[in-house]
């Protein structure tokens, strides 16, 4: 005989954490006065036959089996998710550490609520998020090992945040250095330097992506994929107008059950000549440099794009004006020097 339900609940995301819903939907084979009912057990708060369509982080479905040969069925399903990382996603484990008696398992083969055949093993990992309407069916059959000895019919649920990625090191940015072309504070002679060569870099950046914690199931490799982009971006004005720009970038890839957790990238940037030796004096230029590290986060293996994070932002600027000194104004300068030297030789 068979137990069929159909339930409907509403969700209230602020009211939960990283959660689910699970319903029972089918028990066969149950026989009255022998076969213990099905409990759905709240593994968090350890309460053994908590409501229907509650919402858990770790959840159980189990009936005992009578001492008779009977085969019992459990399927469930759940839905409804809650929680997430910064991006939504999560990370589900269906399964039984300790498999119990003659008990079988058909693990979901989607998140369309589809089953796999039967007896594909005790444990199947997945990716979700939070508003995908994913559906997953669990169902699990069980019977007693003899007539004389009984056994259980279970499988447990967990679910947890998927795992995002932080800055573990860098960057070290490196700005074009005008240092040996200036006079005074900021100008530069375009006798004396026509071209002006600029170079920079955003330093090498390493990031970490750690495993996720399962109390069931142990530490898994997250079921999303993540991306660790460095970019560096130069923009040059000339008296107030665009005059160069320049955006170079690399990244480094944790794919769908990458177990590593840190990973690394080189410094991004480039090298740019600027040529001022037929600017007019007074001709003002601008740099900037602009360092970013950004975490993209994917659904499943690059499946689509969850979010990106900006885990580290810095613009530096620079100004310079193309003077050519004054031989006046070289004489004064070093008549102000001369002086100068002498009213400390007279205070001493």
């Amino acid at each position: 005989m068979g137990l069929t339900a159909t339930f409907s609940a509403a969700v209230i995301a602020s009211a939960f954490g990283q959660a689910y819903q699970m319903f029972y939907e089918q028990r066969d084979g149950y026989v009255a006065g022998v076969t213990n009912p099905a409990k759905f057990i709240n593994l968090d708060t350890n309460n053994n036959d908590v409501a229907n369509g509650s919402f858990v982080t770790r959840g159980r479905i189990q009936s005992d089996s009578p001492t008779s040969a009977t085969t019992l069925v459990i399927r469930t399903r759940l839905e409804n998710f809650t929680g997430g990382d910064a991006f939504g996603r999560l990370a589900i484990g269906f399964g039984n550490v300790s498999r119990n008696s003659n008990s079988s398992y058909e693990l979901p083969s989607d998140r369309a609520g589809n089953l796999a055949p039967s007896n594909t093993g005790s444990f199947a990992y997945f990716g979700t998020w939070v508003g995908s309407g994913h559906q997953f069916r669990m169902k699990v059959s069980g019977r007693g090992q003899s007539v004389i000895s009984g056994g259980q019919a279970r499988y447990d649920a967990e679910i947890r945040n998927a795992a995002m990625v932080s800055l573990a090191g860098g960057p070290s940015p490196s700005q074009p250095d005008l240092t040996p072309y200036l006079w005074g504070i900021d100008k530069i002679d375009p006798l004396a330097f026509p071209s002006i060569v600029l170079n920079w870099s955003s330093g090498a950046v390493t990031g970490s992506r750690g495993l996720i914690n399962f109390v069931q199931f142990g530490n898994i490799a997250s079921p999303h994929s993540d991306r660790l982009i460095v970019r560096t971006t130069l923009n040059i004005t000339r008296n107030g107008n665009a005059h160069y720009s320049d955006v170079d970038q690399a990244s480094v890839d944790w794919n769908a059950g990458d177990g590593t957790v840190n990973k690394s990238i080189g410094g991004v940037g480039d090298s740019y000549t600027l040529n001022i030796a037929s600017d007019p004096n007074g001709t003002q230029y601008a740099i900037s440099m602009r360092v970013q590290v950004l975490h993209e986060g994917y659904r499943d293996n690059f499946g689509s794009l969850a979010g990106t994070a900006t885990l580290y932002d810095q613009t530096f600027n620079q100004n310079f004006t193309v003077l050519v000194p004054e031989p006046a104004s070289m004489i004064a300068l070093g008549t102000g020097l001369v002086g100068l030297w002498a009213a400390r030789r007279r205070k001493r």
